[in-house]
C-alpha cells in the first residue's frame, strides 16, 4: 500500500504547476527580470553617487546577469536554427520524386 495520490509525482518529472500545466511567459519574465538586474547594475558601477565599495558587487552582479543572457540568445539562435535547418530538410525530403520500378 501507498501513501501515493494520483496526482503525486514521485520522481519530481513535473515541476511548477500541477500536473505539468505552466505559463509560456516565465522565459520571457525572467529574461526581463535580468534585464533590468544588469541595467541597475551598469547604472550603480558608473555613477558617482555610489561609493566603490558597492560598485563592486553590482559590477559583479551584472555581469553574471549579461552572461545568462547571452547564453540565453544563443540557446535561442541555435534553436531557431535547427528549427529552420529541420523544416529546410522535411522540404527538400517530400519534394524528391520516388524511383519505381518498371513492370
Amino acid at each position: 500500500m501507498t501513501a501515493l495520490t494520483p496526482g503525486c509525482d514521485p520522481d519530481m518529472s513535473t515541476t511548477g504547476a500541477p500536473f505539468g500545466s505552466s505559463s509560456g511567459d516565465s522565459g520571457l519574465r525572467s529574461g526581463l527580470v535580468l534585464l533590468v538586474v544588469v541595467t541597475v547594475a551598469a547604472l550603480v558601477a558608473t555613477g558617482d553617487a555610489v561609493p566603490g565599495a558597492a560598485a563592486v558587487p553590482a559590477t559583479v552582479v551584472g555581469l553574471l546577469c549579461a552572461l545568462v543572457l547571452v547564453r540565453r540568445g544563443i540557446r535561442l539562435t541555435y534553436r531557431a536554427g535547427a528549427l529552420v535547418a529541420a523544416s529546410a530538410s522535411r522540404t527538400l525530403h517530400r519534394s524528391t520524386v520516388l524511383q519505381t520500378r518498371a513492370p
